[in-house]
């Protein structure tokens, strides 16, 4: 397992306008140096951390679809995850903070790290939906948004409960709401550059299939740059360790495409 470094946030805005102080923020960085690579961000899922090798086991690694000899990998620690638990995070507002704001909390540490694109953000259920959220805020530094059995939007689509870590984890990913105070989902999604890779689950119970691919359906008629893969299934997609060579496949396939195209 890589180290978990630490580095503080001087400002942090919430999306209700209010500013948090000297926020402590947690990380790994896996590969690469920082400036010498592609950068690749991998996000949360339900009940992960920020420790990559063993939730996306037989994805990230030599010679595995997250390549860490061709790549910068990043994942950050959500500040209140319970994983970390040398910092006091009890001054934070759990019941104002949101997705959106998680996704803000994220640019300001890469930015901090001196990142300011990415070859690509991964991110399974919440994760995915904070992918989603940080294409929205920064619609041309993303390369390839890699969202993976997850929605842009929460509430509207759930069918199914999912199990989180904890009541501020499960508001996380109720939160989720790319057209949130903004335009509607059709308009913000066309405004995001990036390329598109859907990978939905086939027996996936979470979401509203129906209204989902609707929604793709209609962004595909209107970016070109969308594309749709499916998994058979994932017995979990808090830990991604069923059904993990299926991942790999599909996440190898994207990625190997892109970087020939975009970095090679």
């Amino acid at each position: 397992m890589q180290t978990l470094q630490q580095i503080s946030i001087p400002v942090w805005p919430l999306e209700d306008n209010s500013i948090i102080n000297n926020v402590s923020v947690t990380y790994r960085h896996y590969g690469l140096p920082i400036g010498t690579a592609p950068v690749i961000l991998i996000n949360h899922s339900l009940n992960s951390d920020s420790d990559c090798m063993f939730h996306w086991d037989g994805v990230i690694g030599k010679n595995k679809a997250i390549d860490l000899t061709e790549y910068t990998v990043i994942c950050i620690d959500i500040p209140g995850n319970e994983v970390v638990k040398e910092i006091n995070y009890k001054h934070l507002p759990f019941e104002k903070i949101t997705s959106r704001d998680v996704a803000v909390l994220f640019w300001l540490t890469l930015f901090e790290l001196e990142i300011n694109e990415l070859f690509a953000v991964i991110g399974a259920d919440l994760g995915g939906g904070i992918a989603w959220e940080m294409a929205c805020l920064f619609p041309k530094r993303i390369l390839n948004l890699i969202p993976i059995a997850s929605s842009p939007i929460t509430e509207n689509w759930l069918v199914e409960e999912p199990i989180g870590k904890n009541e501020f984890i499960k508001s996380l990913f109720y939160s989720i709401d790319i057209s949130r105070n903004r335009q509607p989902i059709l308009e913000i999604a066309q405004l995001i550059k990036s390329n598109i890779h859907i990978i939905y689950v086939k027996n996936d119970s979470t979401y509203n299939k129906r209204e989902l691919r609707r929604f793709y359906t209609k962004l595909n008629e209107i970016k070109s740059n969308v594309k749709f893969y499916e998994l058979d299934e994932i017995e979990d997609t808090i830990y991604l360790k069923e059904n993990i060579e299926q991942v790999d496949r599909v996440v190898d396939g994207i990625l190997e495409k892109e970087y020939i195209n975009n970095v090679a």
